[in-house]
């Protein structure tokens, strides 16, 4: 069922029952209304009747109204008064007497009775008069209801209006109310998986429709995001691996052309050998991206010393670029060494600072970085990483880190534009404040702020 038909619907039920309830009270108070108007009637008949006949010095005989009965059915009403021995002492329309004598006694009791009575709703008094005689009147009369039959059919006239009066306007306003989620989900549908720059109008209003469109524009914004990061990665990995294995290829291909010296094969399978290296860092570098973007939550967090990684990191290095220099300096440093621990994963935090020292000698000038230790006014470890290279611009500063991506001032030396965005995620997953500040043809410089050991989250 579509929404405007349930909302319609529900909204019917609702008003349908109030009015129900509603009109039920109005029928039921105005009954009720008709027979205190009805007894107060009867009350007063019979209080006139009394003051007429029984305040009189000769009292009634009981015989006097006896000599013919009367069918009392015939009558719309009539008036009983018995004498304090419970003797009928007279009645306008005298019939067969069907009063019984608990009905007598109980107005004795209580003064004033409302019973009914065959086709009556009849009132029994006790009154006494100014002799000090006592007698009980009995009023008969016949309960109309043509008011109420009147009124009830009033109600469901007004009722059957009014529910077709709340229908059509509940399918109107119901509409109205989910026209904007028409549009949205027009626009939605207008959207192709081609062109994903598309994006929802935004409402003027504050609600949640406003909220919902806000949102799913910037789920728009991720999803297009992610697909453009996709497109670059198929782009610059078929890229990398072609060219690669283009090398590869010519070169095993000119080596099995014609017979050549042990020397020169030997400077073929090193250059091949390097290649395979290259690719297998490229390879490495992708599987460890995607296992911390994939599912963080099964890396294992422990007490490791920024210190002790960074020499690591730099013994790494050397052994596998012995033409690197890295100049470590160590400042205000504190003499309790605990404070130089973190809570992070060994090996992916070893992996982040060997890629950036690994960059500042790449991009510096003669294969050189600094890197300084340090603990900063609050306590915090810091580490920075300086190079002299070429200098990132204001604009693609913000794109270093995105999955492949090359500077036009690196293009020419080689690399896979996947490092930094490894060490992106990696400091993020350890909470690492990093900032990159870097001007053209003066270097680059990494500024990381380790939090204390007390504030990382734990990671199980």
């Amino acid at each position: 069922m579509q929404i405007r038909n349930r909302l319609t619907i529900q909204f019917l039920i609702i008003v349908a029952s109030l009015l129900l309830v509603a009109m039920g009270f109005i029928h039921v108070q105005f009954k009720a209304y008709l027979e205190r108007e009805h007894y107060a009637n009867l009350r007063s008949k019979a209080l006139m009747t009394a003051e007429m006949l029984l305040n009189k010095k000769q009292p009634i005989s009981p015989e006097a109204n006896e000599d013919e009965h009367t069918n009392l059915s015939t009558n719309s009403e009539n008036i009983t008064i018995y004498s304090n021995a419970f003797k009928r002492i007279f009645s306008f329309y005298p019939s067969p007497d069907t009063v019984h004598l608990s009905v007598l006694k109980e107005i004795g009791l209580r003064k004033e009775v409302q019973f009914t009575r065959g086709k009556f709703k009849s009132l029994g008094l006790y009154y006494t008069n100014q002799f000090g005689n006592g007698f009980y009147i009995i009023t008969d009369g016949i309960f109309n209801p043509v008011h109420l039959a009147t009124l009830s059919r009033i109600l469901v006239i007004a009722f059957c209006l009014l529910i077709a009066v709340v229908a059509a306007g509940g399918w109107f306003f119901s509409g109205q109310a989910l026209a904007p989620v028409t549009r949205i989900m027009n626009q939605i549908d207008a959207i192709l998986p081609h062109d994903l720059s598309q994006r929802l109008d935004q409402t003027r209003h504050a609600d949640e429709l406003s909220r919902l469109v806000h949102a799913f524009n910037n789920l728009l914004d991720r999803i297009q995001h992610v697909f453009k990061n996709q497109k670059l990665f198929l782009s610059n990995i078929s890229h990398e691996l072609k060219n690669a294995l283009s090398v590869i290829q010519s070169q095993l291909q000119i080596s099995l052309d014609k017979d050549r010296a042990k020397e020169e094969y030997q400077v073929t399978l090193d250059s091949v050998l390097d290649d395979v290296k290259e690719l297998s860092e490229v390879s490495d570098k992708l599987m460890q991206l995607a296992k911390i973007n994939a599912d963080d939550t099964q890396i294992v967090f422990e007490k490791v010393r920024i210190d002790e990684l960074i020499w690591q990191a730099r013994a790494m290095l050397m052994k596998s670029h012995p033409e690197y220099q890295v100049h470590l300096e160590m400042e205000n440093l504190p003499e309790d060494v605990d404070c130089l621990v973190v809570s992070g994963n060994e090996p992916l935090l070893r992996t982040a600072l060997f890629n950036l020292i690994e960059n500042g000698c790449k991009f510096g000038i003669d294969n050189q970085v600094r890197v300084q230790l340090s603990q900063t006014s609050q306590g915090s470890t810091q580490v920075e990483i300086c190079d002299t290279g070429p200098g990132i611009s204001a604009d693609e500063l913000s794109l270093v880190f995105e999955p492949f991506y090359r500077s036009n001032n690196t293009a020419s030396i080689k690399g896979s534009g996947v490092g930094l965005s490894l060490v992106h995620s990696i400091l993020k997953l350890h909470q690492v404040t990093m900032k990159v500040s870097s001007q053209l043809n003066a270097g680059t410089t990494f500024r990381l702020e380790f939090p204390y050991f007390s504030q990382m989250k734990p990671v199980a």
